[in-house]
């Protein structure tokens, strides 16, 4: 029996990153807007058991895709077991990036692909013509293997404006800017033209730079208001990074603590995403011998009032400057570039002259050998008719 065409309909996270591959696949295989959505939080990880189960009879009617939305590391079992009721009863696929996913993959009935990147999720998401559309993605996602496909300066003049617009227009509103995305003409130019302010562009530069070093910056953002800088911290930080050209950005801040419903000093840092320097959390944290929360590459540190706030931030300041020897700092890359491309030049000039000259002296060479055949014959000549 041939199996009934069901339309396809595509849940995405309400993040950057899931909006634009969300976008750029439905472009991709002409799925409409109205069967696309995201929502914040309805989309995540820890919501999407409950709008599979409120709006189960409409998702079996359709060829079901989940974009960047992970398992729940909170609630595994909700999460698989929603998943599975669906995937029983119609065609469901996960796509998805996040490597936590891989531990739970032989529980899930629905077809899981996992990539082993954001670009690869990207190109195998979008056709051509969206494929830039789903890079905005990976970028808005400060996923370093954009690299591997656009070079660094590419990605910072081009890419990451276009997906800090996008976090901004998401933020504002996730499941309008999907669709928006899906039915304009060039969601580019949308995305380009859209009248919108990145915030850590202006705050980066209101922040007190306290230490600046070779390759850290620190940085105090207790001297802007918490209510303006706190949903964009980590962003500021990444600002402040790329302004000043470093790999590591310390910040003292105040973090919101849920348990005492106050804001408390905090301590906090991270890598630049495009930087190929070492994690700062491995080198710090058995250092520091404190409770890190986060990652490697972005972590928080909860400090007991402002005064060992700054001391922990400056001690993390030194420490990270010690990861890069001053002597990398002497040489500017810039510089070593020309000069190699000068060397380069200098050294192809230098050969080609060189086989000018090979080329004159054969062609003397060959005339003199011509000169001496027509003596030889000439003397051959004239002892011919002196016999």
């Amino acid at each position: 029996m041939a199996t009934m065409f069901k339309p396809k309909y595509i849940i995405s996270h309400f993040d950057s990153h899931g909006v634009a591959t969300a976008a750029a696949r439905a472009r991709s295989i002409s799925v409409p807007s109205e069967r696309v959505y995201a929502k914040f939080p309805i989309t995540g990880p820890e919501q999407l058991p409950n709008y599979i189960d409120t709006y189960f009879p409409t998702l079996t009617q359709h060829d079901v895709e989940i974009i960047d939305i992970p398992v729940n590391l909170r609630n595994p079992r909700q999460y698989i077991e929603a998943v599975n009721r669906l995937a029983a009863n119609t065609p469901v696929t996960l796509y998805d990036h996040h490597k936590t996913d891989y531990q739970f993959a032989t529980q899930i009935l629905a077809r899981m692909v996992i990539f082993g990147s954001g670009v690869e999720m990207a190109e195998v998401l979008s056709d051509e013509r969206n494929r830039v559309l789903a890079y905005v993605g990976v970028v808005a996602d400060r996923d370093p293997s954009i690299l591997s496909r656009v070079s660094r300066e590419e990605v910072e003049k081009e890419l990451l404006p276009l997906a800090n617009r996008l976090d901004v227009l998401v933020r504002q509103d996730a499941e309008a800017t999907l669709k928006t995305l899906v039915t304009t003409t060039d969601p580019l130019e949308y995305i380009r033209n859209a009248s919108v302010q990145y915030p850590p562009e202006t705050l980066s530069r209101q922040v007190n730079v306290v230490r600046r070093g070779l390759n850290t910056v620190l940085v105090d953002l207790t001297t802007i208001p918490v209510q303006q800088i706190s949903a964009w911290s980590w962003k500021t930080m990444e600002q402040v990074a790329l302004m000043y050209g470093v790999d590591y950005v310390v910040a003292i801040a105040e973090s919101f603590d849920r348990q005492t419903n106050q804001y408390v000093p905090t301590v906090l840092t991270i890598k630049y995403w495009l930087s190929q320097r070492p994690s700062p959390r491995p080198t710090l944290a058995p250092v520091l011998g404190r409770t890190t929360i986060g990652h490697d590459d972005a972590f928080s540190v909860r400090a007991l009032d402002k005064n060992d706030a700054i001391q922990l931030a400056n001690r993390m300041f030194e420490e990270l400057e010690l990861l890069t020897p001053k002597t990398v700092h002497l040489i500017n890359e810039t510089r070593v570039a020309e000069a190699v491309r000068a060397d380069f030049v200098t050294i192809l000039t230098r050969l080609t002259q060189i086989l000018e000259n090979q080329n004159k002296m054969y062609q003397e060479y060959l005339e003199l050998k011509k000169q001496q055949v027509e003596l030889l014959r000439q003397l051959q000549d004239r002892r011919a008719r002196a016999d």
